[in-house]
């Protein structure tokens, strides 16, 4: 048996146990989910739930409207049920009863249980009412706890608080609940039915799920337990893709649950069905395989290391895992909590919460960590393995695998190519450039090393050599150097690289293995400004030759500072404590990044909240700062009483005025990008009035379709749940014979009306045209390179990476590439065309109406002599 034959058979073993591991993981969130929150919260009865809530809310409805018209003393159960939606009983009485049948669902009890349920919401409704603010409190909490009966205590207490108890006897919860649950087994028969147990206590009736739907239930769990592999890297070269769903894995049954682009549009997979069949995404298929198709393997040196710095408890970034939980303070006491101020209060709650969530996510960190750990391990024997690929349905390429280079610095550093290629003449100072990026430490004029030039980036390898070998010939000794890097794994991979080099002699012959990156300069702006050919748009990120790398960060930041300074020198408060903690590229980097792929002033708040706020929040916490200095005190006043109080904020009102300097800095450096995002969005909203999706075709031609329909649905939000349920809202139709599971399985697959939500359309089509852009770049790059011989690549999304000894070319066809497909490919033009097919004489008004952004001076070609725009 030939050894390629082996591999093959070990791959088959390897994907079945994919099956096995992957359906054993849901069986146990199954059993764990029924456990914790109840029988009701596994998959399958969620399912049974939202098909059968319309069949149960109409029945409600009907049984409502029969109970008022009839004559005579109405139903104990009509002045309750009136209280609430029709929608929210039946999901009430679905939940108490699926719930219920698992411990042996007494009649009397789900009864009680469904009549308690309904009071609670009723309750809930009057807490809405008397005290907003509580119950907004009350659903914060509620959204956090697992347990229900801590959500049933607080609720108590709140009620009691408010004067708003019902104060329903277990009787009365019976008449209520009872009534609901008659209606539930009159429309759901061949669902639910009246059993009758005896045991010492004699004749018991119960309610059960009749032999149909255990049927249902069984054959829908056996389903889809088999549909969540636990995808891995493979160790023969995947399966070339030719079609939508055959690519990648080897044995059908893990294939079958992988797509090449995933969408669940049937729409969208039938327009990439055809332009397959016709030939139109050639390229696409031809740049997908290649990116597949790269040799890795594990660095072990880097997997040494990345255990003993486990095993030392040293954290090199916040993406590694705490190695000890902070230890969480006990609950005060009532009469220790009544003594603290407001301000007090609130600052210890917040500082509990964060030790709360960090333990909890180190939990979670910690089993992830371990099991990248044990499959890096385990990959570790193999000569070489493969990482099956796929792409979002924009064309943004993805790993399958979880385990894959796309990740944090300490996986990244995990991989390497599994062959090796000769360094050649520029491999050296390849490596060593790569070495000044990941390092990204400051210069004695204040720069960085990764926003120097090239020949200062080298330079600066070079000085630091005894540095750099000392860490990659002893990184155990040196980690007090190498740990405060930038990308500390990826640099001292790096350093390991250079010191074996070193000591070949420099040789030109000498093969390396690790990827060398080159990242785009703010690649959303990028792509604008090759649209736009905004030739200031276009210096600011690199388009256009240089002799030092431009920075538009550094521009934003310095577009905003005036206006900041202004503020402060009006005595401006907030003003004043930004500029005094530190305004500077650091601070406008995420603002900026996101901006060309859609975010707002109130996206730019909310990341400033949690990437500058949080992290000094968790400090707080931890004990590590006594303070946070972006929070102040803010004055609140109650809409009802007029009652003013004062508490800190938490920095939430410094993120906001960051935010708002920061966006109009943004528009005012670059204003082709928002004219042409603003275009975009007009012809987004004119589709989305007339119902028509966004259709376009990427330039490597993938069919890309952005529809946002607005779904016939009912949102229910149950006071007791942490989980919103989506309801549908439709007309049921039962078969001929009545079949109830027919109408539920409709129902659950109901269509989405023809209506286009046109907030969604407008919001997503910038970054998603742009992400298609970047995506077509990408791939064009890899095809490019591949009919050039190389045919090893590491790439996320705008990072290029390959052989140092292949990088002066794979540096050319990066530009190359972007250069061909701008000079190939209008986005307006192609945008412009799709909408002229399908919208009315109005809609075409109301296009011409648009003011399309007008092109730019920059020549395109130029990039192809920029050193710095992928650096």
């Amino acid at each position: 048996m030939t050894q390629q034959n082996t591999a093959v058979q070990r791959q088959h073993a390897r994907e079945e146990k994919a099956l096995i591991d992957g359906a054993e993981r849901f069986n146990a969130n199954q059993l764990r989910k029924a456990a914790t929150e109840g029988f009701d919260k596994r998959n399958d009865i969620q399912k049974m739930i939202r098909g059968a809530s319309r069949i149960v809310a109409d029945a409600i409805t009907a049984y409502i409207a029969e109970a008022k018209d009839k004559k005579g003393r109405p139903p104990v159960a009509l002045s309750s049920l009136v209280e609430l939606e029709p929608e929210e009983i039946a999901v009430i009485v679905l939940s108490r009863t699926f719930r219920s049948i698992l411990k042996n669902g007494m009649v009397s009890v789900v009864a009680i249980n469904i009549g308690k349920a309904i009071q609670i919401e009723i309750e809930a409704k009057a807490i809405h009412n008397k005290d907003p603010k509580a119950a907004k409190r009350f659903a914060k909490l509620a959204e956090g706890d697992a347990k229900e009966s801590t959500t049933i205590r607080r609720h108590e207490k709140l009620v009691d608080d408010l004067g708003v108890d019902l104060g329903w006897s277990d009787h009365k919860r019976a008449l209520i609940g009872g009534a609901v649950l008659n209606i539930l087994l009159t429309a759901l028969p061949e669902v639910f039915g009246k059993i009758v147990l005896k045991d010492h206590r004699g004749t018991i009736p119960c309610i059960a799920l009749t032999d149909v739907a255990l049927e249902y239930v069984q054959a829908n769990a056996d389903v889809e337990q088999w549909m969540h592999p636990i995808y891995k890297p493979m160790i023969v070269k995947p399966r070339t893709w030719t079609r939508l769903d055959t690519g990648a894995y080897l044995d059908y049954r893990v294939s079958k649950t992988v797509k090449l682009v995933r969408t669940f549009s049937r729409e969208h997979q039938n327009l990439i069905r055809e332009a397959i069949t016709d030939g139109s995404m050639a390229e696409e298929l031809e740049a997908i395989n290649a990116i597949q198709d790269t040799r890795f393997a594990i660095d072990t040196r880097v997997l040494d290391l990345v255990e003993w710095v486990r095993e030392e408890g040293h954290r090199p970034d916040k993406s590694f895992p705490l190695a000890e939980a902070p230890v969480v303070p006990e609950r005060m006491s009532p009469e220790e909590w009544a003594e603290l101020a407001p301000e007090a209060r609130s600052a210890a709650a917040r500082r509990r919460k964060a030790l709360v969530d960090i333990k909890a996510a180190m939990g979670v960190d910690g089993t992830v960590f371990q099991g990248d750990l044990a499959q890096a391990r385990e990959l570790a024997q193999e000569e070489a393995f493969w990482l099956p690929a796929n792409m979002d349905f924009r064309g943004r390429v993805y790993a399958i695998p979880h385990f894959n280079p796309q990740r944090s610095d300490h996986i990244k550093a995990l991989f390497c190519f599994a062959d090796k290629v000769a360094m050649g003449e520029d491999g050296g100072d390849w490596l060593r450039i790569h070495l000044a990026n990941c390092a990204s430490v400051k210069l004695p004029d204040g720069r960085k090393t990764d926003k120097v030039s090239f020949d200062e980036r080298i330079q600066w390898a070079h000085d630091n050599e005894e540095m750099i070998l000392a860490c990659g010939r002893d990184p155990r000794g040196t980690y007090g150097t190498w740990g405060d890097m930038d990308s500390t794994f990826c640099f001292i991979q790096a350093a390991m690289e250079y010191a074996e080099w070193a000591d070949s002699g420099y040789s030109e012959t000498w093969g390396g293995r690790i990827s060398i990156a080159l990242d785009g300069s703010c690649s959303g702006l990028q792509h604008y400004a090759a649209m736009t050919r905004s030739e200031a748009e276009g210096y600011h990120v690199n388009l256009l030759p240089r002799e030092q790398p431009g920075d538009v960060y550094n521009v934003v930041a310095a577009e905003a500072r005036p206006h900041l300074e202004a503020a402060r020198d009006r005595g401006e408060l907030l003003e004043t404590i930004v500029l005094a903690e530190g305004f500077g590229r650091g601070e406008v980097k995420t603002n900026v990044m996101t901006y060309f792929y859609g975010s707002g002033q109130f996206g730019m708040r909310d990341q400033h909240v949690k990437n500058l706020i949080q992290p000094i929040a968790d400090k707080v916490a931890l004990g590590e700062l006594e303070a946070n200095p972006y929070s102040v005190m803010t004055v609140r006043k109650d809409k009802k009483t007029g009652e003013e109080t004062e508490a800190l904020d938490g920095g939430f009102s410094c993120a906001s005025v960051l935010a708002k300097y920061v966006y109009a800095a943004v528009v005012s450096a670059a204003p082709k990008a928002d004219e042409a995002s603003r275009w975009f969005q007009g012809v987004a909203s004119i589709l989305a009035h007339e119902s028509h999706p966004v259709i376009w075709r990427t330039p490597t031609g993938l069919p890309v379709v952005q529809r946002y329909s607005d779904y016939v649905t009912k949102r229910v939000n149950l006071w007791l749940y942490d989980r919103e349920l989506v309801v549908p809202t439709g007309s049921d139709k039962a078969d001929e014979a009545g079949n109830v599971f027919a109408r539920i399985e409709c129902l659950i697959r109901e269509a989405p009306t023809k209506r286009i939500n046109k907030k969604k359309a407008r919001s997503a089509i910038s970054p998603n045209k742009v992400h298609s852009l970047d995506a077509s770049h990408l791939k064009r790059t890899a095809v490019f390179a591949v009919r050039e011989g190389i045919t090893h690549f590491q790439l996320i999304h705008d990072s290029f990476a390959t052989h140092a000894g292949n990088t002066t070319r794979f540096f050319q066809i990066i530009r190359e590439a972007l250069v061909d497909q701008y000079e190939k490919y209008c986005p307006f033009e192609a945008l412009e065309t799709y909408a002229r097919t399908v919208l009315s004489e109005e809609g075409l008004e109301k296009l011409a109406a648009l003011e399309k952004p007008a092109r730019g001076t920059l020549d395109i070609r130029k990039v192809q002599d920029s050193l710095y725009a992928f650096a």
